[in-house]
């Protein structure tokens, strides 16, 4: 197996095997730990297999893992081979660093259990399933609108124990919110939404830091005043009026670096997309390139852009009932722990996922094209305070 010399950062850390199955047959060891993905190495010798064990068993360094092969096989292991074999073993994903596993105070055992567990499937040496967790617990978000998007992305946030929610809303609880919106509850008619919410969030997981804030967003100065007054690492945008809050959020974000989140529907098609300010195109970009085009457009170009026009000028009647609200808002919610903890990176970044709820729940996607003339494409990637449609509401 041809491999490129250890990476020296991690030549220190105790190698730990995943939760990994093995089989021998003749001189083959097939290897599983995801369905996605088995392979099968050749080990006459027994070696591999022995290794295997031993990371099993966890506890030991490169060296150590050297000496104790050599012992087992009864012949000299060099240190080279059990580096470019652990190598190998991590661009799998077979691995984890056991220094950085199950540290006092990163996760409840009980409460954070299936957290971790997802993530296992994620780390590498470089990040263990508790690294990546532990982000989260770190991480403060920023959710503007309480009703039916958030009402769905709130709950599962919660559930992954994100460290702060700063929830903000404006309405007071409605009789029509309850068929989408399940943070409330009857009883909470005529109460503030985000005291609502927040208060739910409490009694779901008083770990969970809740700071409401009733607040309407009348312009693009009122983002940059919550971004700069909370300082967030991400935004979950759930609001949908007044017209061009869309375009406030996406400008302010950009301008302060934060990423955030946004998901909606327009009468049968949902969208969820990101932009991940100073890497992906934003809305700026598309209103750009949409008027280049409106200046430039001929024929059945032309017919789209006045059809979206009057689309636009229709008045606007929420649709989504819950099925819709909670599937854009889980993806919603996927979305912002790709960027809170990057254990892959965010898809739908300037990348927008379109569901066709008129066909089956279809789904595709359509990239944005960023444009040089847009305020994004001089926002500096790290700029952030801190690390790290019409809605469903």
């Amino acid at each position: 197996m041809a491999v490129t010399p250890f990476f020296p950062e991690v030549v220190d850390v105790l190698p730990q095997l995943k939760d990994v199955a093995w089989k021998r047959s003749g001189a083959d060891v097939q290897v599983v730990y995801d369905l996605r993905e088995s392979f099968v190495v050749t080990d006459a010798n027994g070696t591999f297999e022995t290794l295997l064990e031993l990371l099993r068993e966890g506890g030991r360094g490169i060296e150590e893992l050297a000496a104790a092969l050599s012992q087992r096989s009864g012949r000299e292991v060099p240190v080279d081979d059990v580096e470019a074999a652990i190598q190998a073993l991590d661009g799998h994903r077979l691995l984890q660093n056991g220094e950085r596993l199950g540290r006092p105070g990163d996760t409840a055992n009980d409460r954070h259990y299936s957290n971790v567990a997802f993530f296992e499937s994620f780390a590498t040496l470089a990040r263990s399933n508790t690294d990546l967790h532990s982000r989260i617990r770190r991480s403060h978000v920023l959710v503007l609108g309480t009703g039916g998007l958030n009402s769905t992305t709130i709950p599962h946030l919660c559930g992954l124990g994100v460290g702060r929610l700063t929830l903000t809303d404006r309405d007071v609880v409605q009789p029509r919110n309850f068929a989408r919106q399940y943070l409330y509850r009857w009883r909470d008619l005529g109460r503030s939404k985000v005291d609502a919410a927040a208060g739910w969030v409490r009694e779901f997981d008083p770990d969970v830091r809740a700071r409401a804030i009733t607040a309407s967003i009348d312009g693009p100065t009122d983002v940059l005043r919550l971004l700069d007054e909370v300082a967030p690492d991400i935004v979950m945008s759930g609001v949908d009026s007044p017209d061009g809050v869309d375009d406030w959020v996406d400008g302010a974000c950009v301008t302060r670096g934060v990423p955030y989140v946004r998901a909606g529907l327009w009468v049968t098609q949902g969208i969820v997309w990101s932009v991940d300010p100073g890497r992906s195109a934003c809305r700026g970009c598309v209103r750009i390139t949409a008027e280049e085009a409106r200046a430039t457009a001929v024929d059945d170009s032309a017919l789209a852009l006045a059809g979206m026009d009057l689309f636009r000028a229709k008045p606007r009647t929420n649709r989504a009932i819950g099925p819709v609200a909670g599937l854009l808002g889980s993806l919603a919610a996927f979305e912002v722990v790709r960027y809170l903890t990057r254990f892959e990176s965010p898809v739908y970044a300037g990348n927008p996922l379109e569901v066709d709820f008129a066909a089956g729940c279809a789904m595709r996607t359509v990239a944005w094209r960023r444009n040089a003339g847009c305020a994004c494409a001089a926002t500096t990637v790290g700029s952030q305070p801190r690390p790290t449609a019409d809605a469903a509401g």
